[in-house]
């Protein structure tokens, strides 16, 4: 095969596998890239190919620190780059624009091969080097107002390593003079501009010249027979395009993310580039790109070929009055996403947590803040927990502590500021023996006592659903294992005995769908920390795709599986193609996960976590409610309704507008039964409805749900 599939394993040291053994891929689709075409598709259709706007002024600066997940318009005029925070590996910021072999629809590049091809283009918009447009005055561009063109890069992240043949290339451009043609623009006229009179006729095969206001000579060969009210549409006029000449300005060899560090000694390397050719480049049309070589697996393992190379760019910026020194950035950021509270889950069911609180917390999380400026700042951080639908909130206080330049110490430190890098937990998620799920919203929180606008959140929503997960949701890489008969067990261990009635799965495509093979799921329970016997077992299922975003896929077990302590959940397989089932590179969860190629079980060596989950106790798909920041314009209460009666009411718009648009209120109760389904009203008398959890629905006149609500009724 053409290359080792590479993984962070322990401290990033890279193992490579021989065939037949556990295997990681990479994603054949972006999936938020796919979800993002579905969800706006008209206005992305409106924008694709049409992006010519005039040139922007210094300075430029983007650190991708954004929720859209395609370049910023108003600074880059394409759309292969992926903006996430998914595959950067504590880069500068959260948020990074990713370059791999997936284009800007989500789909590996029709002419990708295992021979090295240009992928990803990041294209700036046309860039003034040409005048400084200062309050005071506007005056030209000089030598001596020194230029300086710099970013951050790194290989792989927590992706694919790019081979030293997939390179990162970074090009400056000009136009030369020179144009090239774009395309025909065309006119339309009324066909009786062209008749004498309304019973003529234009028959196919004649020729049709364009009006005098069209370039001379243009016609068209007509097809069809075309009367006096028809219209007809020409071509009128060649568009030519000023072209652009690309030079050469940098590049970077492929390499893994470990190499990179040693070579480096660190994780995101900052390139600092003058811009001083003032005959080229100092004019009104100044660009930059940059662009990546990728190349795929070998032919002979088609369920391997899949995206790829990846590399992460970030804290692009150009402008005056820089040197080689000028290296920092007044900010404070986190480089890593926030933590799970859980010890050893993302999510778990409120019932286990509820029989072993303490012991499924952790004592303190781990943070990654950073200073990028040359001076010390005296920081405030805490982190606020807000209970989703319900009450209960808390605030940690972690004080004000001196944050120091990240090139002199690194990242904040455990040891001499644990309050903010290593914040404790001081509380415990309340234990309602009311309710049978719940979520909590944290937020945390880091700024400079004197700016405060100086500063980063980030934040994460804590689940007790009825499922235990250990990935974070969103897969980097695909999990496999390639022998026939090979099997893949992951551990939970409960606190309490339950019934466990699903499996949750997700599955990467891959080229042709390749992955598309029979498989058997199992359980196993437990031997001395490994599967043991198999209890349970379901021949001949396949993966299951959705559109949705990261949807799982839910196996349903009936009737349901009684489980006491620790059980394993897995597959074996029934061919040697991976079945790609997600992985994802955040969580690390190795220690719960074995494979068995050889007639033994073995613990994995492949650093993070399978999109694989028990669902347990109530049987409800919970991937359908999209966890994301309540819509403020909502505003539905109480909550726990104690009283019967549920008010729902929208800020934006009135309770006629609503009924005139049809909108519809459903109430589901955890077995996912409509309880409740009336026309929009502002009171909802709930009395009928036995005490538990519910989820609330808004939907509108075409069906489409435009609002969900988790609610609590007691009794």
């Amino acid at each position: 095969m053409k290359r080792c599939l590479l993984l962070l394993v322990g401290s990033l040291l890279i193992q490579c596998f021989i065939y037949g053994q556990e295997q990681l891929s990479e994603l054949y689709t972006n999936p938020v890239i796919k979800h993002e075409l579905k969800s706006h598709e008209a206005s992305i259709g409106a924008e694709k190919g049409i992006i010519k706007p005039g040139p922007i002024h210094l300075p430029v600066f983007d650190d991708f620190h954004s929720d859209n997940i395609f370049p910023d318009t108003a600074l880059f005029s394409d759309r292969d780059a992926f903006i996430n925070d998914d595959f950067p590996y504590r880069s500068v910021n959260i948020g990074a624009a990713t370059l791999d072999a997936i284009d800007e629809n989500g789909n590996i590049y029709p002419g990708a091969s295992m021979f090295p091809f240009i992928a990803d283009h990041l294209t700036s918009r046309p860039i003034r080097l040409d005048s400084l447009f200062l309050p005071s005055e506007t005056r030209a561009i000089t030598l001596a107002d020194s230029i300086y063109f710099s970013f951050f890069y790194q290989p792989q992240g927590r992706g694919n390593a790019p081979e030293p043949f997939d390179s990162l290339v970074l090009e400056f451009g000009y136009y030369d003079g020179d144009s090239l043609f774009a395309f025909m623009d065309s006119i339309i006229l009324p066909a009786s501009s062209y008749l004498a009179d309304p019973n003529d006729t234009i028959f196919p095969f004649d020729t049709i010249y364009a009006p005098p206001q069209c370039d001379p000579g243009v016609y068209m060969i007509n097809f069809d027979t075309i009367v006096w009210g028809d219209m007809i549409t020409l071509p009128c006029d060649s568009v030519f395009d000023p072209n652009i000449r690309w030079e050469h300005i940098w590049a970077s060899e492929g390499m893994r993310i470990d190499s990179f560090y040693k070579q480096y000694n660190t994780y995101s390397r900052q390139v600092m580039i003058p811009v001083k050719d003032s005959a080229k480049y100092y004019h009104k049309h100044f660009f930059f790109r940059f662009f990546n070589f990728a190349s795929l697996a070998s032919d002979n393992n088609p369920s391997w070929k899949s995206n790829c190379d990846q590399w992460n760019i970030d804290y692009i910026y150009l402008n005056t009055g820089r040197s080689a020194a000028d290296t920092f950035f007044r900010d404070i950021t986190f480089a890593e996403r926030a933590p799970s509270f859980l010890k050893d889950f993302t999510a778990m069911p409120l019932r286990q947590y509820r029989n072993d609180p303490t012991n499924q917390l952790k004592d303190s999380l781990k943070l990654y803040i950073t200073n990028l400026s040359a001076d010390t700042f005296n920081v405030y951080y805490e982190y606020i927990i807000d209970e989703q639908g319900g009450s209960y909130s808390h605030t940690y206080n972690g004080g004000f502590a001196n944050l120091y330049p990240f090139y002199l110490t690194g990242y904040q430190s455990c040891t001499n500021v644990p309050q903010h890098a290593c914040p404790p937990r001081d509380f415990l998620f309340p234990l309602s023996s009311q309710a049978d799920s719940s979520s909590y919203f944290i937020r945390h929180v880091i700024h400079d006592q004197s700016n405060p606008d100086l500063g980063d959140t980030i934040h994460f929503i804590q689940k007790f659903y009825n499922y235990y997960a250990y990935d974070d949701g969103t897969p980097e890489l695909g999990y496999g294992v390639s022998l026939t008969g090979g099997k893949v067990g992951c551990r939970f261990t409960l606190n309490i005995a339950d019934s466990l009635k699903g499996i949750a799965m997700f599955f990467n495509r891959v080229q042709n769908n390749q992955n598309d093979k029979f498989f058997t799921m199992k359980i196993w329970d437990n031997n001395n920390g490994k599967p043991g016997n198999v209890i349970w077992e379901k021949e001949d299922l396949k993966p299951k795709f959705s559109d949705d975003l990261y949807r799982m896929q839910i196996y349903e077990i009936n009737p349901p599986l009684a489980v006491v302590g620790t059980f394993f959940i897995g597959w074996e397989q029934t061919t040697a193609d991976l079945l790609n089932v997600g992985f994802d590179t955040h969580q690390d969860a190795s220690e719960n996960l074995f494979y068995n190629t050889s007639g033994s079980w073995e613990q994995s060596l492949m650093s993070g976590s399978l999109l694989m989950r028990p669902i347990l106790y109530n049987y409800y798909d919970p991937f359908i409610v999209e966890e994301k920041l309540p819509d403020q314009s909502w505003s539905i209460y109480p909550n726990p309704v104690s009283n019967g009666v549920l008010h729902i009411e929208n800020s934006i718009a009135t309770d006629f507008d609503l009924q005139k648009t049809n909108s519809v209120i459903s109430i589901y109760d955890m077995l996912g039964r409509a309880m409740i389904s009336i026309p929009y009203s502002n009171v909802i008398n709930t009395s009928a409805l036995p005490q538990g959890f519910y989820i609330v629905h808004i939907s509108n006149e075409s069906g489409n749900i435009s609002h969900i609500h988790k609610i609590v009724i007691k009794k």
